[in-house]
């Protein structure tokens, strides 16, 4: 077990490796590794572990009725997934799991999340705060869902960054692609809203940085009217 890995995770944060040692050796924990593109977990899967991200990066998408697939999100080393439905009443995976690079994942199983919980007050503190931001993931997602513009969704998008990076001058880890993804559009239409958005004075951009230069003009986009 690379205990190392562990310790970064905020499932783990706060407790030294001896501390995670000593209440993961107690029970059989599950590590495989994964080729990019590979499944993880099927939407519908039976959810009764929770998987910590060692190293990689995975994508969680969901399929329309249509077919049509979407990216809802990107996880990397040291988060975690399944913890919000383990204990649901559905217990199965809302969303499709996939390696987008090659990863490292190991599964606590659910008995092993209870009894851990029972013994460590800082696991137990962990595990509640994953859940807690779960939630409130939940509501930034219903929020962007009331976004009916491609320049809505941005202005959104850039204020988060803003209040994550505490900067204007915003670092993406994501891709043109990826984002596009996200706002559901194409990447030609992700690129001339740019464009546009920086014609307009609102924001400049270069690679992977995005300057915004009109934070308030940005934030009013947001209660526009569609």
């Amino acid at each position: 077990m690379q205990y190392e890995k562990v310790c970064q995770s905020k499932l783990f944060k706060m407790m030294d490796q001896s501390e995670i040692k000593e209440i993961l050796d107690s029970f059989h924990i599950l590590k495989k590794d994964f080729e990019k593109d590979q499944v993880i977990v099927l939407e519908g899967d039976e959810c009764n572990f929770i998987g910590l991200i060692l190293s990689g990066m995975v994508e969680v998408k969901k399929s329309s009725v249509s077919g049509k697939e979407y990216t809802i999100t990107t996880l990397s080393q040291g988060d975690t997934f399944g913890e919000a439905a383990i204990f649901s009443s559905a217990n199965s995976f809302p969303a499709t799991i996939v390696s987008k690079t090659r990863t490292e994942v190991i599964f606590i199983p659910k008995h092993a999340i209870i009894e851990m919980c029972k013994k460590n007050e800082k696991f137990l503190h962990n595990f509640l705060n994953l859940l807690s931001d779960r939630i409130l993931l939940l509501n930034t997602k219903l929020k962007e869902n009331t976004l009916s513009t491609l320049r809505q969704k941005i202005c959104n998008f850039l204020i988060e960054e803003y209040k994550k990076q505490k900067t204007t001058k915003l670092k993406l880890n994501l891709t043109k692609q990826e984002l596009a993804k996200i706002f559901n559009v194409q990447r030609p239409s992700l690129s001339r809203e740019l464009i546009k958005m920086k014609e307009d004075g609102l924001i400049d951009f270069w690679g992977k940085e995005i300057w915004i230069k009109n934070l308030e003009k940005i934030e009013d986009y947001l209660y526009e009217d569609a």
